[in-house]
């Protein structure tokens, strides 16, 4: 018992120090209209396995469009953003997931976030 409570002691004080919360549930996207997001297909283990690529968001958040270097595109749907940590009042990561008609899911993440 006093190893888990040490390790709690261990992981919480960092974020305790540095004002890093976690996420405080769903958000809007974190765009609207085109523009360049880093895109990526599930599964995926980094940011070497998403593309940057031009995005559509609908006005009201209810489908994104996809757009593809070589002139493709998909539709994606139920559209869930979060932030999933913060460092004080900014967005430390933020993302939005959804899925396309054949039930593939996709993650939309801004450009800045590398992991």
């Amino acid at each position: 018992m006093k190893k888990v409570f040490g390790l709690l002691f261990v992981l919480l004080i960092p974020l305790v120090l540095t004002g890093c919360t976690g996420g405080d549930g769903e958000k809007d996207p974190f765009w609207t209209g085109s523009q360049m997001v880093q895109v990526c297909k599930n599964p995926y283990y980094s940011s070497d396995d998403c593309y940057e690529l031009s995005t559509y968001m609908a006005p009201d958040g209810s489908y994104a469009q996809i757009n593809f270097p070589n002139g493709g595109y998909i539709y994606t749907y139920d559209i869930v953003c979060y932030d999933a940590a913060t460092f004080g009042s900014e967005p430390e990561y933020v993302f939005c997931r959804s899925w396309d008609s054949d039930g593939q899911q996709w993650d939309f993440m801004p450009l800045w976030i590398n992991y």
